[in-house]
């Protein structure tokens, strides 16, 4: 074989150990790249994002050519490297296969496969912008044998189930993609599809109510010494119906029931989620709860609040009395160190598991004087437990020790 021959077949072995390499490196690309970026880069008109999305869509088959055109080239790289070898080193076949296993395996896996894996893998998008139209060619030369391909056992998955998506989010904040709050705020919103009616609303017993028999100004008594803005109407021990106090403020006579308002009625077995979107399409802040949707008897009341904070937290107002643990956010409470700690986990969704038995019984102040050993709690008094919770004194009275107030975070 002449030397102009071999310097070729020399040649030809690079740029098959270039292609086997682009071939591996875009397997391990379109498998790593997040589709969701792929579509914001595409309402970002970035270049090449159009074609990758597109590419993404018809993955199984774009596969299959990438593995076809991966295999033929290592194919021929190995022919090629048999023929080269075997024009430089005549008939001794034993020492051809010896270097081809020892030195040309060696470099076709570290630079045809480990390496552009590697690379790909830290950055996708950036090796399919340089790749991804090449890759689009090799799809369209190998599309007769890879549609077929492609159709065999095709199934539709779902992307991800709503625990792997809680998953990413608990990721997300570990990597400092998504702050605490943030993370839990999404994980709420996904559990209001799993939460069911029965375990927020407000029992019947607990209700305040005006008797349809009532007047305005009976009416507007219970509405001042609550502070309500709307109130339901009992008759026959059934709610019927909700009076609002800007429909009679005004007024010095008559009667409630002259002022009724419809509200939906919404089955205890019903999801959050579903109750929430039933008053949002009745413009309703309020709905009366029933055992199932089978009867009309009322067993108690659900509000548009009480369904926001299973998502954002607790909500107060200004006429809301001072309670022990008060919680600013979905991450963040304050809490007053008379409180027992069981009370301030239990509300707060903390571990209880993280309490010992004697400490179950104790109250903030007495555990924390446990946990700091301490004799007494002194403004700033910081103390992490299993890098999970953070306490911090952020308020003393001087002569009231019980009024002293503790920050709670979830970290």
């Amino acid at each position: 074989m002449s030397l102009t021959i071999q310097i070729i077949l020399l040649v030809a072995l690079l740029i098959l150990f270039v292609l086997s390499s682009i071939y591996s490196g875009s397997e391990t690309a379109y498998t790593s790249v997040s589709k969701a970026h792929v579509r914001e880069m595409v309402q970002n008109k970035e270049r090449g994002a159009k074609l990758i999305y597109k590419q993404l869509e018809r993955y199984n088959q774009l596969l299959s050519a990438i593995l076809i055109g991966n295999n033929i080239v290592n194919v021929a790289s190995a022919t090629l490297t048999s023929a080269l070898l075997g024009s430089i080193l005549s008939q001794n076949e034993v020492l051809i296969v010896i270097i081809s296993t020892a030195v040309v395996t060696p470099i076709l896996v570290i630079f045809g496969e480990i390496a552009p894996k590697l690379l790909a893998k830290n950055n996708p998008m950036r090796f399919l912008k340089i790749f991804c139209y090449f890759i689009e060619g090799t799809f369209w030369l190998f599309y007769v044998l890879t549609y077929p391909i492609s159709k065999l056992g095709k199934k539709v998955y779902v992307t991800h189930s709503e625990d792997q998506l809680k998953s990413i989010l608990d990721l997300a904040q570990s990597e400092g993609v998504l702050q605490t709050g943030e993370s839990i705020l999404a994980q709420k919103a996904l559990d209001l599809d799993s939460t069911k009616v029965s375990q927020h609303y407000i029992r019947l017993k607990d209700v305040v109510y005006l008797d349809y028999k009532d007047n305005i100004s009976k009416a507007l008594e219970v509405f001042k010494e609550t502070n309500y803005s709307r109130l339901p109407v009992m008759k026959n021990g059934q709610l019927i119906g909700i009076v609002l106090i800007k429909d009679i403020f005004h007024l010095q006579k008559g009667k409630v029931i002259n002022y009724l308002k419809t509200v939906p009625l919404i089955s205890a077995n019903s999801i959050l989620s579903s109750a929430l979107e039933k008053m949002r399409l009745a413009r309703a802040q309020m709905a009366f709860v029933t055992q199932s949707n089978n009867k009309v008897d009322t067993i108690g009341i659900i509000t548009m609040e009480d369904i926001i904070e299973e998502i954002i937290g607790e909500i107060y107002d200004e006429y809301d009395d001072e309670e022990e643990i008060y919680e600013i956010s979905l991450q963040k409470s304050r809490v007053v160190v008379s409180a027992y700690i069981y009370d301030v986990f239990k509300q707060l969704e903390i571990d209880l598991e993280l309490l010992s038995e004697d400490e179950e019984e104790m109250t903030v102040r007495q555990y924390l004087l446990k946990k700091t050993n301490s004799k007494r709690i002194y403004k700033n008094t910081r103390f992490n437990l299993n890098d999970i919770v953070s306490f911090k004194v952020v308020e003393t009275f001087q002569g009231k020790p019980n009024d002293t107030i503790v920050e709670i975070n979830k970290i």
